[in-house]
């Protein structure tokens, strides 16, 4: 559950706790940009995603009902706990330094302990004593 209920809710269009920033975010990648490949016809198409409208009235319909606690699938906490360690890349890195690695040393541990996660997290894309 987010610190913050207050100005936070759950978005289940995105599977997450967003607070009204991280929703204007969301809406202003989702709406009118990119495209998918429509393997069918082997080209690239833009996705049905409602209007920009229809989704800030999702969002504000979720701001104006109390919060409630949902719980997160583990594709996305694996996303969120991503998200944390690479938030926190300096700061390893620094620590890293501390304890006598070199620049150089400390990065390419961040890398693999980065990968690490990465595999943990998606052990499906991945087959047994591959190396990258």
């Amino acid at each position: 559950m987010p610190a913050d209920t207050e100005n936070t809710r759950f978005w289940p269009r995105v599977g997450l706790y967003v607070d009204r920033t991280m929703a204007e975010e969301f809406i202003e990648r989702m709406v009118g940009h990119g495209s998918v490949l429509d393997t069918e016809l082997d080209e690239f198409v833009q996705p049905t995603i409602p209007d920009a409208m229809f989704l800030q009235n999702e969002v504000d319909g979720l701001f104006e009902s109390p919060f409630e606690e949902r719980p997160l699938d583990e594709a996305n906490k694996a996303i969120l706990n991503l998200m944390t360690f690479e938030g926190n890349r300096k700061a390893y890195i620094k620590d890293k330094k501390a304890d006598g690695m070199t620049l150089e040393d400390a990065k390419e541990d961040y890398k693999l302990a980065l990968d690490l996660k990465v595999k943990a997290a998606l052990p499906e894309n991945f087959v047994e004593g591959e190396e990258e």
